[in-house]
Order: structure tokens, then C-alpha cells, then sequence
């Protein structure tokens, strides 16, 4: 969920995580063809992209990468360090969250230019607002879904591509995610492990105030519209209580987790962490004040 134009990093994550369905956008958009496991040749382009060059995917090189194929116009540097470390996420969210790795690839597409990611993207998706990176998860004809993955070359590669790709680990093992929690998590994970979940922007932001937290209000939003970067800030600040804040509030969390493993409604998570602490807001911002700023440098492994 998933994005923006070009924008500084502190205004950036209004991403949006799309599970196609009519429901969501009014029209049915068809499936892709899923890239299976063995043989591994570049996704052939479907009916929608022949109808123009526009909507063509990136396919003339290809890598794999642990459950993800990797797809793009241009060569691909198999020990550029930024593979590596995309390769290592879905362990990073495994571990954290403890969850079993998932068996669905991947497949993610880098489009050269933002020229031609925004002309894909108006050409297969048109209801589609102008996001920077989209996750996507398309019915496949027979049961299951496609994962996708779109961006392009950007100097947000690497926040864009830990952000969607931690949405499509977590879709590749869960029943579903509450869109809240999908982009709080998805906030957590899109910085390399050495900065611990901080999200540096959205903890300047939130510490400058005013900031009322309302999780219950949160847990109510089941469309990408209602959420706006205060929303997303907000999403990602109670993940951080509960990942990194006291043993009980961790526990609420991968308890929850647990249960999205076999079901995708199970119902809200506030009850629980307010059996952590009596009063979750208050909690909330003791968190945050205490937390630190991490003090390695964020930049970009390599592309």
C-alpha cells in the first residue's frame, strides 16, 4: 500500500496496498500470469498489455532473489548489495513476527523511468491514485493470488521496495491484514534492520504534536482513501509500542498475527493491548518520547 511522486521522505508513505477486487474500485481487473517456481522465464505479457505498448511490462532481464523474481529493462547487478538485502527481509519479518516463510513468488517489476511506470499504471490500472510503488495481490484463475510488485528507479528504491515487499511477505502467509496494521508494519519494516522499526520522519512529525492517537477509529478504516499520512504515522507509532515497547504488548501483537493465519476478520486488537496497558494512549506516548533516534545513516546499499 504504497508511493507518491517524488516528494521528501519525511511526507512520503501515503502508500496504498491493493487487493484487486470489484468491490474496491468498481471494476474487475484480470490476473497476471503467476511466474511459477521452476523455469523462471520473464512473465508473458497478458492480453491488456499487447493492446498497448504503454502497459508493457518490464521483462528483458530477470533475477531471482529467495521468493522473489526481480524484472526490469535494463541488466541487473546480482551482487548489488540492495538484492541482498531484499533477500533477508521476509527472514527479518518471519523472525519478528514469527510467521513461517511463505511458498508464493514474488514477482516485481522495475520500470526504468517514472514516465513509464505512470503510463503502465494509467494503461492496466486507471483507478489507480498516483502512488510511487503499488503492492498487488490479483486472483489467479484456479484460487490464490498473483503477488506484485511495481516501482520504479527512483532514490526511494530501497524504502519503496522493503515497503511493498513487506506487504507481499505478509500476504503470502496470512488470511488477511487489517489495513492499519498492514501499513504499520509495512512502515516498521521499509528501514533496514539497524534502525529497529524507528521511522525517523514520522517520529519528528509525531513529537512535534499535537497528535491524538484513536486506534479504535484506526481499526474501523477498511479503505485505502480513509487513510492519510497522519494515518499512516499513526499506524506505524503503535506497531513500534508493541514490537519494541513492554513484553506484554509484544505478545498481544504476535498473538494477533497468529490468528490472521486462519482467519482474516479476528476482530479488533485494541481489547487486547489494553490488557498491557490500562491505558494504551498514555503508553503510546511514553513510547515515543523514550524512544531514540537511530544513528546510522539511511541511505541506499546500492541499485
Amino acid at each position: 500500500m504504497t508511493p507518491m511522486p517524488e516528494q521528501p521522505v519525511a511526507r512520503r508513505r501515503t502508500a496504498a496496498v491493493l487487493i484487486l477486487a470489484a468491490v474496491t474500485f468498481g471494476v474487475a481487473l484480470a490476473g497476471c500470469e503467476s511466474v511459477r517456481q521452476t523455469g523462471l522465464q520473464p512473465v508473458a505479457p497478458d492480453a491488456a498489455e499487447k493492446s498497448t505498448s504503454a502497459a508493457k511490462r518490464p521483462a528483458k532481464h530477470w533475477l531471482r532473489v529467495g521468493q522473489s523474481v526481480f524484472y526490469a529493462d535494463v541488466p541487473l547487478d546480482q551482487h548489488d548489495p540492495l538484492f541482498q538485502e531484499l533477500g533477508e527481509l521476509p527472514e527479518q519479518i518471519q523472525t519478528e513476527l514469527q510467521l513461517p516463510p511463505g511458498d508464493t513468488l514474488v514477482q516485481v517489476f522495475l520500470f526504468e523511468t517514472q514516465e513509464k511506470y505512470d503510463a503502465f499504471l494509467k494503461a492496466r490500472y486507471p483507478k489507480f491514485p498516483n502512488r510511487r510503488a503499488y503492492f498487488v495481490a490479483e486472483p489467479r484463475t484456479g484460487g490464490g493470488d498473483d503477488l506484485l510488485v511495481f516501482t520504479w528507479m527512483s532514490e526511494n528504491l530501497r524504502t519503496d521496495l522493503r515497503h511493498e515487499l513487506t506487504h507481499a511477505t505478509l500476504h503470502g502467509v496470512l488470511k488477511g491484514v487489517p489495513l492499519w496494521l498492514d501499513e504499520g508494519l509495512a512502515g516498521y519494516f521499509e528501514l533496514p534492520p539497524q534502525h529497529h522499526g524507528v521511522n525517523v520522519a514520522h517520529l519528528e512529525v509525531l513529537r512535534r504534536g499535537p497528535f491524538q492517537p484513536d486506534l479504535a477509529r484506526l481499526e474501523k478504516f477498511g479503505q485505502v482513501s480513509q487513510m492519510e499520512k497522519p494515518e499512516y504515522r499513526e499506524a506505524w507509532a503503535w506497531v513500534h509500542l508493541m514490537l519494541r515497547g513492554d513484553a506484554p504488548a509484544r505478545a498481544a501483537l504476535l498473538d494477533y498475527v497468529q490468528q490472521l493465519r486462519s482467519t482474516a476478520t479476528p476482530g479488533p486488537l485494541l481489547p487486547k493491548l489494553r490488557e498491557a496497558y490500562p491505558d494504551p494512549n498514555e503508553a503510546l506516548a511514553n513510547h515515543l518520547t523514550k524512544t531514540d533516534f537511530p544513528t546510522i545513516a539511511h541511505g541506499p546499499p546500492g541499485r
